[in-house]
């Protein structure tokens, strides 16, 4: 049985994809924000306040790179 590729076209899929562009820069611009206060909090001695501030950088980063995944996919 043959598939047929039923990727949407037109001004629609370009509104979805301008949208998830714009999610994953801000995702990579939250990611950015938060090492640097997590930088920020370990160098003012808040160990474990930095330590979660990185945690949700690596996950701000990690949602980015499965996005950027999926726009070459």
């Amino acid at each position: 049985m043959h598939k047929k590729n039923h990727r949407p076209r037109g001004k629609a899929y370009e509104v979805i994809q301008n949208n998830v562009r714009s999610l994953l820069a801000r995702l990579e611009h939250r990611a950015e924000i938060l090492m640097a206060i997590s930088r920020n909090q370990r160098t003012n001695g808040y160990h474990e306040l930095a330590e979660a501030s990185k945690h949700q950088a690596m996950e701000a980063k990690r949602h980015a790179e499965i996005i950027s995944k999926v726009l070459m996919g």
